[in-house]
């Protein structure tokens, strides 16, 4: 029994930086429609292992992609290669982000910092 949950935790913690590493240097995640599906078969990973590795250190896949999408954001902001999203589909712009809206991506954005894109900029533009 013991021996089985060590190797299980050694196969997951593969399994993670696998997906993880592939995920980020590829950024996957900027995909609006990537699913845990589309990720196990591009790494080549069973879905249920990729479930299971991400669920251990996250609540699930969404909450794990949403976050890199998070950090994404968040770099380009303090990269100062945010732009506002001026004009134009605001969808669009959204998707550039892996979200499949504007609406959705704020929602994240809220949930994660408190704030909607428009105010992490104008933070950004106050602080210069």
């Amino acid at each position: 029994m013991k021996n089985s949950k060590k190797t299980w935790e050694y196969t997951r913690e593969i399994v993670f930086e696998r997906l993880d590493r592939m995920m980020r240097e590829d950024k996957l995640y900027l995909d609006y429609s990537m699913t845990l599906p589309k990720l196990s078969e591009m790494t080549g990973t069973n879905r249920t292992y990729a479930s299971r590795a991400i669920c251990e250190k996250y609540k699930s896949f969404r909450e794990y992609i949403n976050g890199l999408r998070v950090e994404h954001i968040l770099a380009d902001v303090q990269e100062k290669n945010a732009v506002e999203p001026e004009g134009g589909d605001p969808d669009e712009f959204a998707n550039s982000y892996g979200f499949r809206t504007r609406r959705s991506l704020d929602r994240i954005l809220v949930k994660e910092t408190g704030c909607t894109y428009r105010k992490i900029l104008r933070r950004r533009n106050r602080s210069k």
